[in-house]
């Protein structure tokens, strides 16, 4: 987290692929530890769910559920990785210029070109280990 960086490794140690990452905003709202993978998907569609972002004046205006088309700009770009924390996953963004900095609900936000090069390195039960 302190770096703002994904980094990939193999098994036997060696990193393999290291991009920026914007993350949550708040403390409170970054995942520390073990997680895993639950689900790779290439070109996404978006739900959002107001009951995830209470604290949000939009969730509170909208009141249900919105669901976005797939495509580049879609809010979570062009490929979601699901982690096994509701809500929580790596995805694109249709906003690079905003990578590396803190500007997600909780979240790891890449490049849509970065996100495209990871999710087939991507699997169900894969462990994701968040460090602060």
């Amino acid at each position: 987290l302190e770096d703002r960086a994904l980094k990939v490794i193999d098994p036997d140690g060696r990193i393999v692929a290291h991009f920026p990452v914007s993350i949550a905003r708040k403390v409170e709202k970054r995942p520390v530890g073990e997680l895993r993978v639950t689900v790779a998907i290439p070109n996404p569609d978006y739900t959002f769910d107001p009951k995830v972002f209470p604290e949000s004046p939009e969730a509170r205006e909208l009141g249900r559920k919105l669901i976005l088309p797939p495509g580049p700009n879609n809010p979570v770009g062009v490929a979601w990785i699901g982690l096994d924390r509701p809500g929580y996953g790596i995805h694109g963004t249709p906003e690079p210029a905003k990578v590396g900095r803190t500007e997600s609900h909780g979240c790891f936000r890449l490049a849509n070109w970065d996100a495209q090069t990871l999710l087939p390195l991507m699997w169900v039960g894969l462990p994701v280990v968040v460090e602060p």
